[in-house]
């Protein structure tokens, strides 16, 4: 694939994680800036940057809501346990697809909570360890499975490698959602768009009318 398909493939799955129902725009808008914080902090404050839930604790003091000790109590609770949500939103990033695109905004909540324990690079490291160790075993069984041509659903090496491109794509793209999603609605009224013509009674996306075949083009009369 040479870089001019990679390049409109990004740009494909960039717009695919715009087009989320209404509902979970507005999930991924909030995990959004809330992810963006957690990991701007970790830049700003190095190396004493802010926890996830230092991050909605902070937030809710400068709002004057009362109360801001629960993160601190959900702190402690989380340090205790392990590694288990990290691992957990690796699998959770790795179960990504277009059409469900869920579970990529869970996964970022399961490493944000496993980094109160671990801590912020860990985590991460080990979500993304996660998802490419998983996505490795399905390739090697897809070098297997594919040799079994008489089963109706099988793994195939190449098939494998373009969902997880497309799970680890559409995963990363979580943090950047808030602030693409608002320069997207901003620059909307200002964009022009190719014209375009539906035929009388047709549904579903319009199509730009095919030009005329040379062959269906009438040859110029000729001159007596």
């Amino acid at each position: 694939m040479d870089v001019q398909a990679q390049q409109r493939e990004l740009a494909r799955l960039y717009h695919a994680a715009l087009r989320r129902p209404r509902w979970q725009q507005a999930v991924a808008f909030v995990v959004s800036l809330w992810t963006l914080a957690w990991i701007v902090g970790q830049f700003v404050a190095a190396p004493d940057g802010p926890t996830a839930l230092g991050v909605l604790g902070q937030l809710a003091g400068r709002l004057g809501l009362t109360g801001g000790a629960w993160a601190d109590r959900l702190t402690d609770t989380w340090q205790r346990s392990g590694g288990g949500f990290a691992v957990l939103g690796g699998l959770l990033w790795a179960a990504t697809t277009e059409r469900g695109q869920l579970p990529a905004l869970l996964g970022w909540i399961a490493v944000m909570l496993g980094s109160e324990r671990l801590g912020y690079q860990p985590a991460i490291l080990l979500a993304v360890v996660t998802m490419a160790g998983f996505v490795v075993v399905l390739w090697l069984a897809a070098l297997t499975s594919g040799r079994f041509v008489d089963r109706r659903n099988t793994l195939l090496p190449r098939d494998v490698v373009r969902a997880g491109v497309t799970a680890a794509a559409l995963s990363a793209v979580v943090p950047l959602f808030a602030p693409a999603f608002f320069l997207t609605r901003l620059g909307n009224p200002y964009v022009t768009k190719a014209p375009y013509s539906r035929a009388p009674g047709q549904r579903g996306r319009p199509r730009i009318p095919e030009q005329a075949k040379p062959d269906d083009v009438p040859a110029p009369e000729q001159q007596p």
